[in-house]
């Protein structure tokens, strides 16, 4: 166990420092997916194995996360930094609340155009387990990539280069690690502009929330709880749905972050919140 350790906080004062901060992920997604290959003596199905790696890399993300930073940055207090405990339970319940109901907002304003073009139907239909399984997906998304964006990279970054190249940086790696199946040019262009626009909208609602990252979870998550409930029975695009204004398709399910609305909704977001908070880039979030 000692050696153990001693290799891990010589990997984290690995000089120069960007060195573990770009292979830390890999490494432990490597791990991860070690550890999980004897599921398959188990006849575990293939897209089952690799949610468990995926899991078990999270994991120990997560359990290495206070010793990343009180290595590194002799930071003890990780959690605070982060976003998770800089504020109390109950605030940051509502916090997270208001997320859920501000990415809700977001995806009506997405609906409202296609809804007044009569490109969705209205189908109806719901499921306790689709519920549940919305649920899951959009709090298990929203919390891991929040907590490993605006939590772990962004913060990590800012030691390194500041608030400002930090936001533009964070966002560009949280676009590009997203797979694409989309293989038609301006439908990626969306996507990815998307993404990045989405990364510094919640990195500037995290400075605005003073480190918080409850608001983030609760944008992110609903998002993709809210749109992925939606499209499993309640509503249903038609096939001359144009994806400038849904989103590129991928299994006749629009991604909306690469609508012509969503980016424009998202631009002027950034443009907001970046004027509300006038001295966002000469303050931390500590």
């Amino acid at each position: 166990m000692k050696n153990l350790m001693i290799l891990i906080k010589s990997f984290f004062l690995l000089r120069p420092r960007f060195l573990s901060t770009i292979f830390f992920i890999p490494i432990l997604y490597g791990i991860g997916w070690a550890l999980s290959q004897p599921l398959l003596l188990f006849n575990f199905e293939e897209e089952n194995l690799s949610l468990i790696g995926t899991i078990i890399t999270f994991l120990l993300f997560i359990f290495l996360l206070p010793y990343w930073f009180y290595i590194k940055r002799n930071k003890s207090s990780a959690w605070v930094l982060l976003g998770i405990t800089k504020d109390k339970f109950l605030k940051n319940i509502f916090n997270f609340s208001k997320g859920i109901l501000f990415a809700l907002v977001l995806i009506i304003l997405i609906l409202v155009p296609l809804l007044q073009k009569n490109y969705i139907s209205w189908i109806g239909e719901f499921s306790p387990s689709i519920l549940l399984n919305s649920i899951l997906l959009g709090f298990g998304v929203g919390f891991a990539e929040e907590i490993i964006f605006r939590g772990w990279l962004l913060e990590e970054l800012k030691f390194e280069y500041g608030t400002k190249i930090s936001i533009a940086l964070q966002a560009i790696v949280f676009s590009f690690v997203h797979n694409l199946s989309n293989e038609i040019l301006g439908d990626i262009i969306g996507l990815r502009l998307g993404f990045i626009l989405f990364g510094i909208f919640l990195s500037l609602v995290k400075i605005r929330d003073k480190g918080s990252l409850w608001n983030c979870i609760g944008i992110h998550g609903g998002l993709v709880g809210i749109w992925f409930l939606m499209n499993h029975g309640l509503i249903e695009f038609k096939e001359n749905t144009p994806s400038f204004l849904a989103g590129p398709f991928s299994q006749n399910i629009p991604n909306p972050i690469g609508s012509f609305i969503a980016i424009l909704i998202l631009l002027f977001l950034c443009i907001f919140y970046a004027i509300k908070t006038k001295n966002i880039f000469s303050r931390t979030c500590n």
